[in-house]
């Protein structure tokens, strides 16, 4: 399809024809006319560069934009720029246990401060019954 066709598949588009109307005009098949306005609105892709490396990506329309290029350039950001995190999820809790308060991060449902208070308690409860 050359360069011609599909400027003027747009111009029919934007003037309100329909698929069928604009095949009709242009002496096309409805899936052909239809395949090109597809491809026409893909070029709208978006693109941004990671945040790591600079590298461009692409992301696709309707879904959110890509930050990274790839899990090792987000790992090494994000292990790189600790402290320009907005950490917002600390917890604060009493151990069952051993009485101490604990912070948690990230987990709202935490109960012992430590693997080990939990491993106490729960024989305590085991020798109980």
């Amino acid at each position: 399809m050359t360069n011609d066709l599909k400027i003027k598949i747009n111009e029919l588009r934007e003037m309100g024809y329909g698929y069928k109307r604009i095949a009709k005009e242009l002496s096309m098949t409805t899936s052909a006319v239809r395949y090109a306005c597809i491809k026409t609105d893909d070029v709208e892709e978006l693109t941004s560069n990671c945040l790591n490396c600079n590298l461009k990506i692409k992301s696709m329309k309707g879904k959110k934009a890509k930050k990274f290029c790839s899990d090792k350039c987000r790992w090494h950001w994000w292990n790189t720029h600790k402290d320009d995190v907005k950490r917002n999820a600390f917890y604060t809790f009493k151990c069952p246990c051993c009485n101490s308060e604990f912070v948690a991060y990230g987990n709202s449902k935490r109960i012992y401060c430590s693997v080990s208070c939990f491993a106490k308690n729960r024989t305590k409860r085991g020798n109980e019954q």
